[in-house]
């Protein structure tokens, strides 16, 4: 009989061994084509199969970045994965590439046991500029082209891509999720050349989210000459907040539209002409924004006394009261003033101790800023998180945005022998596990899109504006007819109608703000013929990262909200 139980149990564990030894990774697929930018978010979709029982198991992704200080760190990011017995799936996410001379390495992972490994080389995939992709165009020199079924799910795999290059293809054909994506992509500074003319019929679309991309409404084709040939040639009226950048004779060649921070191109014709000049292909990143989080978080004052001397304050009070002790024994009767003074001294510390400064074992600056436009479908909120931690300790942080990347202001900023892990948790969330060194420093930048929560509209010198939020927008500024006019506060799920008649000059406003305030405004702060509306937040409710246990947290948003 005990034979027997011992060989059921050896016979067991050889079918769980043999059924997790056929799981494997059938098939990577890196950015586009092969082809990824660095330093940006890169699309990776991988394909499992098992014909093994069904299996939970993690999907581990990671990088070692190596510096020529023999600095080093490690980007990893940990995937959840369910697969039933026999089937074939496809993983799909962004990873950030920082480095091109050290490859990737993937594992599937049961615990701690490896299941399945594979290494990918990136020397020769990588882009010196930012990618330019094609859609349903002509092939040609540095053009990715990609269907429309391919195009990304998720607004970060566009973040190392510049262009794209629109042609016979039906908008339609995107689904709700690649619509929001191209949508997020343009907002963050993309640039969509629609190559239109013969392509128009297969182009136009009556579906409002299209349309109002388009420069211009009541697009119509005609037949022209274009070069001494003939051609078929777009023509339509000039919507608002549009210019006309390119003409032929006389004629509107290309518009163009400003989509938040990007660009919407429309060319008449159904080739790209020579003389169009297109934005350069150029990374969109600075290191500027990211040094902003590290002044401000070198002005953000850290609370003193700290916790050892109020230890060494508690050994001294104790102290004082022994010798208390003492002197009532020789001079029985203790002296008024000892008996005030320790009163006085244990409330001081006792009502210290209670207080967040006291408790919280880290303390961190969350600044950023919130951008959305007047009849657009997506806001977008950039914020940059810095935490100093007063004790080594290994920590977490669990947040909804879409994008987080580990910060490095500088080569120096790389950590030695440092570790970000990156998991994807239930709904979506991220959760951010890394290890903070006694007296350290560390950056993230975080990045999400939003639906718009302000709204607006000037009539007769009087506005009407709409805060959706749960947060209170605090002082804000509203712009017209080239003058600044304070509004005041305006209160969560609030709509009210304020006439502009307290005018405010430039100087004057800048000169009101905090110094935090003021930093952050002249980094992202700009007034143009398109600024509506200008105001702050301060409520740890608008943060994507959820507050951490002990910790202390100072949070700060910039809104713009820009009209036609």
């Amino acid at each position: 009989m005990w034979r027997g139980c011992v060989c059921g149990l050896l016979a067991a564990a050889l079918a769980g061994a043999s059924g997790l030894a056929q799981l494997k990774i059938e098939n990577i697929e890196l950015g586009f084509n092969g082809r990824f930018f660095p330093g940006t978010f890169t699309p990776i979709a991988v394909t499992l199969s098992s014909a093994a029982t069904a299996q939970n198991f993690t999907l581990e992704v990671s990088q070692e970045i190596r510096e020529f200080t023999e600095r080093r760190a490690v980007e990893r990011l940990r995937v959840p994965v369910s697969l039933a017995a026999g089937a074939r799936k496809v993983i799909s996410f962004d990873f950030p590439i920082y480095s091109v001379s050290t490859p990737l390495q993937l594992r599937l992972m049961n615990g701690p046991q490896e299941l399945a490994r594979s290494t990918i080389e990136v020397r020769e995939l990588w882009s010196e500029t930012p990618l330019v992709l094609g859609v349903a165009v002509a092939p040609r020199p540095s053009l990715g082209l990609i269907d429309v079924e391919k195009l990304p799910k998720r607004w970060s795999s566009y973040d190392g891509v510049r262009r794209i290059l629109w042609g016979r293809a039906d908008p339609a054909r995107l689904s709700t999720e690649q619509r929001r994506a191209l949508q997020g992509w343009l907002v963050r500074g993309g640039e969509l050349v629609i190559l239109s003319g013969a392509n128009w019929y297969e182009q136009f679309s009556p579906q409002a989210w299209w349309a109002q991309l388009l420069p211009i409404t009541g697009g119509r084709v005609v037949r022209s000459e274009f070069n001494g040939q003939e051609v078929l040639w777009l023509e339509g009226d000039l919507r608002a907040g549009a210019r006309v950048t390119l003409t032929y004779q006389g004629r509107p060649l290309a518009w163009e539209r400003p989509i938040g921070n990007g660009t919407v191109v429309l060319v008449a014709i159904a080739t790209l002409p020579e003389d169009l000049e297109l934005s350069e292909l150029s990374s969109r990143q600075t290191v500027e924004d990211d040094l902003v989080i590290v002044r401000a978080l070198g002005a953000l004052p850290v609370p003193f006394p700290s916790r050892e001397l109020i230890g060494v304050l508690l050994i001294l009070f104790v102290l004082g009261v022994g010798l208390s002790g003492m002197f009532v024994e020789r001079w029985k009767k203790l002296p008024l003033g000892v008996g005030l003074l320790a009163l006085i001294l244990s409330g001081v510390l006792f009502s210290y101790q209670r207080s967040p400064e006291f408790s919280s074992e880290k303390y961190s600056l969350d600044i950023g800023v919130i951008q959305s436009w007047s009849g657009g479908a997506v806001a977008w909120e950039r914020s940059w998180y810095g935490v100093f931690f007063r004790r080594s300790r290994e920590e977490q942080l669990l947040g909804s945005a879409e994008m987080v990347s580990t910060l490095k202001p500088s080569r120096q900023a790389l950590r030695s022998e440092g570790e970000i892990v990156r998991e994807l948790a239930l709904g979506g969330d991220w959760q951010l596990r890394f290890y903070g060194e006694r007296d350290s420093v560390s950056f993230f930048k975080t990045e999400r899109l939003m639906e718009p929560f302000v709204h607006f509209s000037l009539n007769d010198s009087r506005l009407w504006v709409s805060n959706r939020a749960s947060v209170v927008l605090q002082d804000v500024i509203a712009y017209s007819g080239d003058a600044l006019y304070q509004l005041g506060t305006i209160p969560a799920q609030t709509e009210l109608v304020r006439p502009l008649t307290e005018r405010v000059s430039k100087t004057e406003w800048v000169n009101t703000l905090t110094s935090e305030r003021r930093r952050i405004w002249q980094q992202w702060g700009n007034i143009s013929s398109r600024t509506g509306l200008i105001g702050w937040i301060e409520d740890i409710n608008i943060s994507s990262l959820r507050l951490a246990l002990g910790e202390s947290r100072t949070v700060l948003r910039l809104v713009l909200v820009e009209g036609d």
